[in-house]
C-alpha cells in the first residue's frame, strides 16, 4: 500500500464500514430514529458513514418526504466509507499513484455497499453525502446512480413558497479532485423551478468554505432568513459561522422542502 495511504484507516473502513470508529452502529442510529433499513425497495438511499450518526435528523426529514410521496427506498444497516478522507494526502503531495490507488479502494468499497443495495433489490443508489457522489459515479459509471435532489425534483410536484431565500450551492472544488465527476447541481434547480413564488439570492462560491475568504463570502452575502444547503460540508459551516441572534433560518434541502410541503 502507498505511504501516503492510512493503512489503519482502510482497515477500519473494511472491518466497520466507516472511517471513524468512534461513530455508534449504524443499526442504533436507524432503530433509534425510526428509520427504515433492509428492506425490498427500488432506490437505496446511501447516507454516507458520517452523515448518518452527525446528522440523522437530517435523514429523517429526507425519508419521511419521500414516504409522503410513495418513493420506493430503503437505507442500508450496511454501508461502507467512500474512501474520501484517504485521499486527502495524495492530493496535497499531488502523487497520482498515491490517487490511483485511492480510486481502486474506492472501488472496493462501493461495490461492497452496491451489493449490500441490490440485495434488497434495489436498481438505484439515490447518494446524500455530497463527497460520495463523485467517487461511486466514477468507481461504477454504468450503475444508476443520482444525487438526492433529483430525487426530490422527481417526486414533489408543484409547490408554493412567496418568499426569498438564501442559495449556497457549494464550490465542490475538493469533490472534483477525488473523481473527474461534476457534481450534479442541474437536479437542485429543477425542485425550485418546481416551486412557485420562490425568489432567490444566489451566493456565489468563490473560495471554498472552509477556508477564511470562503467562510467570510458566504456569510457576508446572506441576505433573508431562510438559508438552503445541498452540501453538508457547507451547511456545517454555515450553521458554526453565522451567528444566532440574526436568525437564519440555515437547512439542508430536504428540511425546506418539508417545511413548505403543505
Amino acid at each position: 500500500m502507498h505511504a501516503l495511504i492510512d493503512k489503519q484507516s482502510v482497515q477500519d473502513i473494511n472491518r466497520t464500514g466507516c472511517y471513524s470508529t468512534e461513530f455508534p452502529d449504524r443499526k442504533s442510529i436507524l432503530d433509534e430514529y425510526n428509520l427504515p433499513y433492509d428492506r425490498e425497495a427500488d432506490n437505496a438511499i446511501i447516507t454516507g458513514c458520517q452523515i448518518l450518526p452527525l446528522l440523522p435528523n437530517i435523514i429523517a426529514s429526507l425519508t419521511r418526504f419521500f414516504d409522503k410521496r410513495g418513493l420506493s427506498y430503503t437505507l442500508l444497516s450496511e454501508e461502507y466509507c467512500c474512501g474520501n478522507y484517504l485521499y486527502r494526502p495524495a492530493i496535497k503531495a499531488r502523487d497520482e499513484e498515491a490517487m490511483d490507488e485511492c480510486r481502486d479502494l474506492s472501488r472496493g468499497f462501493v461495490e461492497k455497499t452496491l451489493q449490500s443495495a441490490k440485495t434488497f433489490g434495489a436498481k438505484r443508489l439515490i447518494i446524500f453525502c455530497s463527497p460520495c457522489y463523485p467517487i461511486y459515479k466514477h468507481a461504477f459509471p454504468n450503475e444508476d446512480i443520482i444525487y438526492y435532489p433529483e430525487a426530490i425534483a422527481e417526486v414533489m410536484g408543484e409547490m408554493a413558497f412567496n418568499e426569498r431565500i438564501d442559495y449556497y450551492a457549494g464550490c465542490y472544488k475538493l469533490h472534483k479532485r477525488f473523481a473527474p465527476v461534476p457534481m450534479d447541481l442541474k437536479s437542485t434547480n429543477q425542485v425550485f423551478k418546481n416551486i412557485s413564488g420562490l425568489a432567490i439570492n444566489r451566493i456565489k462560491a468563490p473560495e471554498c468554505c472552509f477556508k477564511p475568504d470562503g467562510i467570510s463570502h458566504m456569510t457576508e452575502n446572506v441576505e433573508t432568513k431562510n438559508m438552503v444547503h445541498i452540501c453538508t460540508g457547507c451547511y456545517g459551516q454555515a450553521m458554526g459561522s453565522i451567528p444566532r441572534e440574526k436568525g437564519v433560518n440555515i437547512m439542508m434541502l430536504p428540511e425546506f422542502i418539508e417545511m413548505i410541503d403543505k
